[in-house]
């Protein structure tokens, strides 16, 4: 199916296809031309929800408990990097 640009240079883009991709509204829409076409990238909103325990199922041993200092946490992750020599210059 075709549609005619607006006079304000408004196109239409028909609703199966905003609902096959998942896009609805407050989403952000990028343009760019590449080569002789344009391409339209969509970028979802911010969103406003709890990510807590999101991550829970892919943590090993017991965790991290909520009251823990996390600047003794980076330090010991550190040493521990350094330890395994990860720093390597390659």
């Amino acid at each position: 199916m075709t549609y005619k640009v607006g006079r304000k240079g408004e196109v239409f883009i028909r609703e199966e296809l905003l609902k096959e991709l998942g896009i609805g509204p407050g989403w952000i829409a990028l343009q760019r031309v590449v080569d002789d076409r344009l391409e339209i990238h969509f970028l979802p909103p911010e969103h406003n929800r709890s990510l807590k325990g999101s991550l829970a199922k892919h943590v090993k041993g017991e965790g991290i408990p909520a009251d823990a200092d996390w600047g003794k946490i980076r330090e010991e992750a550190w040493d521990q990097m350094v330890k395994e020599d990860h720093f390597k210059w390659k």
